[in-house]
């Protein structure tokens, strides 16, 4: 077989992302398909490209979650719920479809956008232009289920020019809440199984349906052409739009058994290539 080369380019070449600024953007995929590390390579690349860049960590399953691939934290950040008055005031989207508003203040959070000044600095995490918020986690038996942080993924939007990245759980149960609604992308993260291609293929139809305009996939885990070659093939034979693809990298399997942050430096490559073609889609 014939192996995806792992050659790191230097120096960095700067994109213009600026088509970006202002954007939410979600990523979903199948569990271990590796959304979380995805999210924290575009979240570093973009950073680094001087961007605005909120992360906001929407998986109540992943204890771990992005504060340890970003920053290489052993604890996140204060569950950004409490900011809004936890579960006795957030209900779930379902149940109570009403638009997220701050405590004391009957106004929308869609009408009035969150300034990242107003919320205290237990909430999130600050480094090197990625400011990480963490909606919530599961932590105790019987707590009940995220809808109520579902919400809140749904409707916390940034005023001004940051790029917003979101990682909720896997699979598609999200779609049932609607957490799509206020966003203008989604990425679909594809590793080499079939349920990966049949989630993202259901993805696409359920993101047209809520009314989504883009939505594509990048693959992830590649370590062979003749794999990338098939992926591709599958995906475009069900009209999905493909951004790119990470290959295979030991040092980021490495990060992800031992607990440690990542580094983009091995696939910058494959992520510059990624944020071009989703600069040169958006444009379009």
């Amino acid at each position: 077989m014939q192996t995806v080369s792992n050659k790191i380019r230097s120096p960095h070449i700067t994109i213009d992302s600026s088509v970006l600024s202002g954007k939410r953007i979600l990523v979903c995929g199948k569990g271990g398909s590796g959304k979380s590390t995805i999210v924290s390579l575009l979240a570093h690349t973009l950073g680094n490209e001087k961007n605005i860049v909120v992360v906001l960590d929407s998986d109540a399953s992943n204890p771990g979650g992005l504060a340890r691939l970003l920053f290489g934290m052993k604890e996140g950040v204060k569950p950004l719920i409490d900011f809004f008055g936890g579960r006795e005031k957030v209900e779930c989207p379902v149940d109570d479809p009403s638009i997220l508003t701050r405590i004391n203040d009957d106004v929308p959070v869609t009408e009035k956008l969150i300034n990242i000044s107003e919320i205290p600095d237990e909430y999130y995490e600050q480094r090197n232009g990625i400011t990480l918020f963490q909606v919530g986690k599961i932590n105790q038996p019987f707590e009940g289920c995220d809808g109520p942080m579902s919400k809140v993924t749904r409707d916390f939007i940034v005023n001004g020019d940051a790029i917003t990245l979101i990682d909720v759980e896997a699979g598609i149960e999200h779609y049932g809440r609607g957490i799509e609604k206020n966003v203008d992308l989604v990425i679909v993260v594809v590793d080499p199984t079939f349920e990966s291609i049949l989630i993202a293929h259901k993805v696409a139809i359920l993101c047209q349906g809520m009314g989504v305009k883009e939505t594509g996939v990048i693959l992830n885990k590649i370590y062979t052409n003749e794999l990338k070659k098939y992926l591709e093939k599958e995906l475009y034979e069900r009209g999905l739009n493909i951004y790119g693809l990470v290959k295979y990298n030991h040092d980021l399997f490495k990060a992800g058994l031992t607990g440690l942050s990542i580094n983009p430096s091995a696939v910058i490559d494959d992520i510059d290539k990624i944020i071009r073609n989703i600069v040169k889609k958006i444009e379009q």
